[in-house]
């Protein structure tokens, strides 16, 4: 099923991911790699040169639990309002894991509050 992400424009973001296999246990993230890509919901490109956010995930809250944190900055997510679309996928090196997880679309939001004081 797939989810919306909102995050507001300029502002920190972070998310606590669970991965499960298909029987619903713990997918084990020991010496993987989970990429975290937003792309404009034109973007059909078979790589990721036009993604207005990546973050490559290394370190785990509970590997062997399936458990990680997508953490992204302000830098990150001062990207131009509107709506996007999103995934995530788990990759490993040799041989080669890769597992397509949770993908759906991601909107832009601006903050209605702007004043320092």
């Amino acid at each position: 099923m797939a989810t919306t992400i909102t995050l507001p424009r300029g502002n920190p973001y972070n998310a606590t991911i669970t991965f499960t296999d298909e029987n619903g246990d713990a997918y084990n993230l020991t010496g993987k790699t989970v990429f975290f890509t937003v792309k404009k919901t034109t973007d059909h490109t078979t790589d990721d040169s036009g993604a207005v956010i990546t973050k490559n995930i290394t370190t785990h809250t509970s590997a062997s639990g399936g458990i990680t944190t997508l953490e992204l900055t302000a830098a990150q997510t001062n990207i131009i309002l509107g709506d996007y679309k999103w995934d995530l996928r788990v990759y490993a090196g040799t041989p080669l894991v890769q597992m397509n997880t949770t993908s759906g679309d991601c909107v832009i939001s601006e903050i209605t509050t702007k004043r320092l004081a």
